[in-house]
């Protein structure tokens, strides 16, 4: 649910008005438009409060004429209502669309002369896909569907868990997904129902976040700071909120890529146990080390008896394009969870999973391949920000994707509309937040084309100098 301050709510209007600007016509129609689309797409529904005309100007760098001015209009044409102190609200005769969330998660392409920085995904080479090419011939030899995976692609699967993991595994406990984000949907909707409490780290994925928001679920959130989450306050939290599902990324955390260490697992594989807590570990970032030695073992390692769901994904080892995840089942849980994925569909793409059989053959060679490629271009973006942005302060982690970026001032909501006339996509870090987070984050994936980084901290630099610039919240456009 909306938060009942509009202003408050940053992540939520950060959202909803991404890309404003790209519109035709004087910034006062653009803003309308926008605003009226939320409506009509149900995002905004009869009654939910707008901010306050300063707090919205602020954001969107703006005059406060520029948003009188536009909702005014739509105040004119019946689709908001304003009244002296109650604010200004959705009216209830505007079209009433079916309600949808406003997602945290990012959607809609960069313009071909934009720099997105909201998505990280890896970038194949020419050898790759050649590569692709040949591991998929495979597919097309049989027309049989297969709801629960390949079951070539689930033995290889099972068999990396007990061999790599120490985590014995049969196929049977394998289910092979349309990526790690169908896994978790599936899951979500298995176990959680409206009103049901549901635990997660804070940052945390913005894909988790919406899924369990989707289904209903009251968030719960557990800080992570520099080590990674408190075991002390998770199962504090857990022991005064009940939850039904608890989302956790012990590895490479995202966005913070911090890595939960061993005494602090082995205290929340034994709490998840002891309190039957279904929990996902998500283990999509669990291959994207830049030392090349292992991190300590997965929580369902350590508790072997626990209702603990590892998801893992091609995605982010080799190429998101794939689509192709999975999800390890704990006994308890592999009947519902299976059926869940059978009414879902009736089996992935073959030809990916063949792919992905392929690939999997040898494991090691793509952890070394995507370490070769990543870790010059975090080390690039790094070096580069220190020399351009020297009072953004970032740890560089020992892996995954990103940069965790804290900004001298708690700006990075309205930084990011103000990037975006530089031709830069931004994601602010509140925005993944479960519970308010100081508006001073960004997450910068260090995934872009290495030979387009020198361009994008040059915009970085140019739009945060200009931002800076600009005094007060009263801004002309």
């Amino acid at each position: 649910m909306p938060s009942s301050d509009p202003a408050a709510d940053l992540p939520r209007w950060t959202a909803l008005l991404a890309g404003w600007r790209a519109g035709e016509g004087p910034l006062p129609v653009r803003l309308a438009a926008q605003i009226r689309a939320a409506i009509e797409r149900g995002e905004l529904r009869p009654g939910d409060r707008l901010p306050a005309e300063r707090p919205l100007a602020a954001l969107l760098g703006v005059s406060r004429a520029t948003v009188v001015t536009a909702l005014d209009d739509l105040t004119a044409g019946g689709w908001l209502r304003r009244r002296v102190g109650s604010g200004t609200r959705v009216s209830a005769t505007a079209p009433r669309a079916a309600p949808v969330l406003t997602l945290r998660t990012p959607v809609g392409g960069a313009q071909p002369a934009e720099l997105d920085f909201t998505i990280a995904v890896p970038l194949l080479s020419d050898a790759q896909r050649e590569q692709l090419r040949d591991a998929s011939a495979d597919a097309f030899r049989e027309s049989v569907y297969h709801p629960h995976g390949l079951p070539d692609l689930r033995a290889r699967l099972a068999e990396l868990y007990t061999i790599e993991g120490g985590l014995p595994t049969t196929p049977e406990q394998v289910v092979v997904t349309s990526g790690a984000q169908q896994a978790i949907a599936l899951i979500a909707a298995t176990l959680l129902r409206r009103g049901d409490a549901a635990l997660l780290e804070t940052p945390t994925y913005f894909g988790a976040i919406d899924v369990f928001r989707a289904a209903g679920a009251a968030l719960v959130g557990v800080p992570v700071l520099g080590g990674g989450l408190n075991p002390d306050t998770f199962m504090a939290l857990a022991r005064e909120h009940g939850p039904r599902l608890a989302f956790l990324t012990p590895t490479y955390q995202n966005p913070t890529g911090g890595v939960l260490p061993l005494r602090a697992r082995e205290r929340l594989a034994a709490f998840v146990q002891q309190a039957k807590l279904p929990t996902i570990e998500d283990d999509t970032l669990l291959d994207l080390g830049f030392s090349g030695d292992p991190p300590p073992p997965r929580l369902a390692a350590l508790a072997p008896a626990a209702p603990i769901i590892t998801v893992g994904s091609l995605s982010k080892l080799y190429w998101a394009g794939l689509r192709v995840g999975w999800m390890r089942l704990p006994p308890g849980l592999a009947a519902p969870l299976g059926q869940a994925k059978t009414l879902a569909d009736f089996g992935g793409s073959l030809p990916a999973q063949h792919a992905a059989l392929h690939l999997l053959r040898d494991p090691e060679a793509l952890r070394r391949q995507r370490r070769e490629a990543v870790t010059p271009a975090r080390d690039l973006l790094a070096t580069l920000l220190r020399t351009e942005l020297p009072d953004w302060a970032f740890e560089l982690p020992g892996g995954g994707q990103f940069l965790w970026v804290t900004l001298p001032t708690p700006d990075a909501s309205r930084f990011t509309h103000h990037a975006a006339r530089h031709g830069l996509r931004l994601f602010p870090g509140a925005a993944m937040s479960v519970t308010p987070l100081s508006d001073q984050y960004l997450r910068l994936p260090f995934t872009l084309d290495p030979a387009r980084l020198p361009e994008a901290v040059r915009r970085l630099r140019d739009a945060w100098v200009s931002f800076q610039g600009r005094s007060g919240s009263e801004r002309l456009a």
